[in-house]
């Protein structure tokens, strides 16, 4: 397709630089929760370590908020490594997209504050929630816009991203309605799903000739 017959699109190169310093920013900022302990500096080992290991709850959500940005950054970039173009609805969902991820920092630290309440972790797992239906919604619009998608992707590829993509906001979503009942198991659930993500995995249904990403 000439690019003049379609004057109101932007090139995905934009977006996807655009993703990355926002994740970039995002996943740093999570850093500035930690605290050196006020202890003087010639305290002993006797009260340096217990202050450190006081940080422990601080360490798994920063953890959890750290991968959890990696595996939404590894979701983006997968799905542009086969979009072809973005048009005026495409750039939006991904205005949106980027405005809860850079918000994610932030919930994280409502977490370490209030970790004891139940509101804290909904509004947590609120954030992670909305970040995956958004993405979900991009793959999802990209999927039914006739030449969005690079020429080489097989309509069995399509049906398992989208269905890759569809368990992060399913779980999540159903994490939150647990956390009613119990915020330990909603957070045993979520923190399960995180390694099914991390694992090395290939996705079947691309035509092996043409594996190059879209422009």
């Amino acid at each position: 397709m000439n690019p003049e017959s379609r004057p109101f699109e932007l090139g995905k190169n934009r977006i996807e630089a655009l993703s990355d310093g926002v994740f970039a920013i995002a996943m740093t900022l999570l850093i500035l929760d930690f605290r050196v302990p006020n202890l003087p500096p010639g305290a002993p080992n006797v009260e340096v370590v217990p202050a450190l290991l006081n940080l422990w709850p601080k360490f798994v959500t920063y953890v959890v908020s750290f991968i959890s940005l990696g595996v939404f950054w590894i979701g983006h970039h997968n799905m542009y490594h086969v979009i072809r173009r973005a048009d005026r609805m495409l750039l939006w969902l991904n205005i949106l997209f980027f405005m809860f991820v850079s918000f994610l920092p932030f919930s994280t630290s409502v977490l370490n504050a209030f970790m004891q309440t139940q509101v804290a972790p909904l509004f947590f797992g609120a954030n992670i929630t909305i970040i995956g239906w958004i993405l979900f919604l991009q793959w999802t619009y990209a999927n039914s816009q006739p030449d969005m998608l690079a020429g080489f992707v097989t309509p069995e590829y399509r049906a398992l991203v989208k269905t890759r993509m569809l368990i992060v906001p399913v779980v999540t979503t159903l994490t939150m309605l647990i956390a009613f009942w119990s915020i330990e198991i909603s957070l045993v659930i979520y923190l399960s799903l995180l390694p099914l993500y991390m694992l090395p995995g290939k996705l079947p249904g691309i035509k092996a000739q043409t594996l190059k990403p879209a422009s």
